[in-house]
């Protein structure tokens, strides 16, 4: 029969995904995502950009040392055209070369040189927050995939468990109809049920293919390599409001660029003004210069060397554009206070938002314990009573559809109340240490 070739091929692609592949624990996926993930080794590469930028090499604290040369050589031949003769002049080789070697320093540009070196060493710092940002974000995302992963493998195992319970109620019906126990509606309601339940498998395992192909490619492997995922969690319980708000205000992630960039827009603010004051800049060099001219007249060849040194100042006394960007450097700096005071209420929200629903999936979690122990009994009773003819077939039906449904939600309540823990954590700022 129809439904027998496709309980068959279902059983077929669920050993498919039940191989003997060793089981991915969360330590083993994050210590995978951290080394590999796309996003995370940009920022990484960005980082290092921004540690390079904040050198002294890198901010005119070192001399500028230079050296050239040149070497050119002159050949002319020819003759000379007279109205009565044409004289030819002999040929003639001149040389001329020349090498310098030198070195310039900046002695004092208005403490312009301290405080862009003093900018990019917090930009630094800056970079450093930015990559613990997008690592505490792809932690959380990993989670999330991770955890949808498990809880789509525990889903296809409760599904799994409902259609061998739909066949065995159709193979019984059968029976009974045959031997005229049984209506023929009640063996096309068992075939409904079957069909309806087998649906509901294909389709978890289509979820369960998808999500694990996410959950690959945060990790930075191969979409299309085979994972089964460890489904054992320990969700912490001791977390407090005002633990989570006080971290919060203090270690937020957010709220520590925010500071930082602060920092950055001050030391803007007084390096702009640099441009009021002088500059001062001294170089010195040697130099060599000479000639060869083996047919000159008079002078056949020339050598000149020594050293040279100077100091050079440099005052701009007025420049419009100057008082432009002092005043723009300083509302930006405004607008960054601004920005700190919304962010410091944004983030408060948002931790107490957070240590709600993490309350809340705590308290779903243990009330969906109790539901799936209270349908667990239910079916229990209803299947011996459905054997005994005592109930009909859809209220057995109903039985099994409340203890998948309690299973289903105990498993969702599971995972979702460790997301909220990490959510928690990472508003906290203690997910990245």
């Amino acid at each position: 029969m129809n439904y027998k070739i496709t309980i068959a091929i279902l059983f077929i692609l669920l050993g498919m995904n039940t191989g003997a592949q060793s089981v991915l624990s969360f330590e083993k996926a994050l210590e995978l995502t951290l080394a590999n993930n796309y996003a995370i080794s940009m920022a990484k590469v960005n980082q290092e950009i921004a540690v390079n930028n904040a050198s002294k090499a890198n901010n005119d604290f070192l001399p500028t040392v230079s050296a050239s040369g040149a070497y050119n050589w002159t050949y002319f031949d020819g003759e000379n055209r007279l109205i009565t003769e044409t004289r030819q002049f002999d040929a003639n080789n001149s040389y001329n070369y020349n090498a310098t070697a030198s070195v310039s320093y900046t002695l004092f540009n208005g403490f312009s040189r301290r405080y862009t070196y003093l900018q990019n060493q917090e930009t630094a710092i800056l970079s450093q927050l930015q990559l613990q940002l997008v690592v505490q974000n792809t932690v959380v995302e990993l989670a999330t995939i991770f955890h949808e992963v498990a809880r789509l493998e525990e889903n296809i195992d409760f599904l799994t468990t409902s259609v061998t319970i739909s066949k065995d109620r159709l193979d019984r019906a059968e029976y009974q109809y045959e031997y005229g126990q049984a209506k023929k509606l009640d063996v096309l309601n068992a075939k409904v049920d079957l069909n309806t339940d087998s649906i509901n498998l294909i389709n978890g395992l289509l979820q369960f293919e998808n999500a694990k192909r996410d959950l690959n490619f945060i990790m930075g492997q191969d979409v299309t390599a085979d994972i089964r995922v460890d489904n054992a969690i320990s969700i912490r319980n001791d977390l407090t409001r005002n633990e989570v708000v006080l971290s919060a205000e203090s270690q937020n992630l957010e709220l520590r660029i925010n500071s930082n960039n602060l920092k950055i827009n001050q030391y803007a603010i007084v390096a702009s003004k640099s441009i009021w004051m002088p500059s001062v800049n001294a170089n010195a060099g040697y130099q060599y210069r000479g000639t060869d001219d083996p047919n000159g007249a008079f002078l056949i060849g020339s050598n000149n060397y020594g050293p040279q040194a100077g100091v050079s100042l440099n005052w701009s006394l007025f420049n419009g554009s100057n008082q432009t960007q002092i005043k723009n450097a300083k509302l930006n700096l405004i607008n960054q206070q601004i920005e700190k005071k919304s962010l410091t209420q944004q983030i408060k929200s948002l931790a107490l938002n957070s240590f709600t629903t993490y309350k809340n999936q705590l308290y779903i979690l243990n009330s969906q314990a109790d539901n799936v122990a209270t349908a667990k009994d239910n079916f229990n009773r209803s299947k011996d009573a459905f054997a005994l003819g005592l109930i009909n077939s859809i209220e057995f039906r109903q039985a099994q559809l409340n203890l998948l449904n309690a299973e289903q939600a105990l498993s969702s309540a599971k995972y979702d109340a460790k997301n909220a823990e990490f959510q928690v954590l990472a508003v906290m700022g203690k997910l990245v240490e």
